[in-house]
């Protein structure tokens, strides 16, 4: 038998090399860019991605996962998710966050209707953010900013 060693090697590449990732479809390669520029958490919670051309615009990347709260999380970091995106060559002109479907189920959804009401931040804790941000420029100033006050309301709900 002969040694099909290269050969085998040639398919290997086409498939999972340079070439391979050429020819991935646009959904998986952003995804694969969004595992890349992201961390454990966003990889961890991510269930797919798809992409959809826009007329006259970026496109738009709608990224699914697995729990309404990390939408919630996510969509206050859109901006920051997209810039990284952007970086590292995917330019957007919108990224949204939904819901896996397959995802959803009754445990989940009566998990989350027992979450504890956030506690709201004082006038401290706002001017606070609001210094934090003061030299950002919009849309990032928005995003960060409500992150920011998410995060602390939180932290606030989890030191009672």
């Amino acid at each position: 038998m002969e040694d099909r060693t290269s050969e085998l090697k040639s398919v290997l590449d086409g498939m999972f090399g340079t070439q391979g990732k050429m020819r991935m479809n646009a959904h998986k390669r952003a995804l694969s860019l969004w595992m890349k520029v992201n961390g454990d958490v966003e990889r961890r919670h991510t269930c797919g991605a798809f992409i959809k051309s826009v007329a006259h615009a970026d496109p738009l990347l709608v990224i699914y996962l697995d729990s309404r709260s990390r939408v919630v999380d996510f969509n206050a970091n859109r901006e920051l998710y997209r810039q990284r995106l952007a970086y590292q060559g995917l330019s957007l002109s919108r990224l949204e966050f939904r819901l896996a479907k397959d995802a959803f189920s009754r445990a989940s959804a009566e998990k989350e209707a027992e979450a504890p009401e956030l506690p709201e931040l004082n006038e401290e804790e706002l001017a606070y953010v609001a210094t934090c941000v003061a030299k950002l420029a919009e849309p990032l100033k928005t995003s960060v900013s409500k992150a920011m006050i998410f995060s602390m309301r939180r932290e606030k709900a989890n030191s009672s």
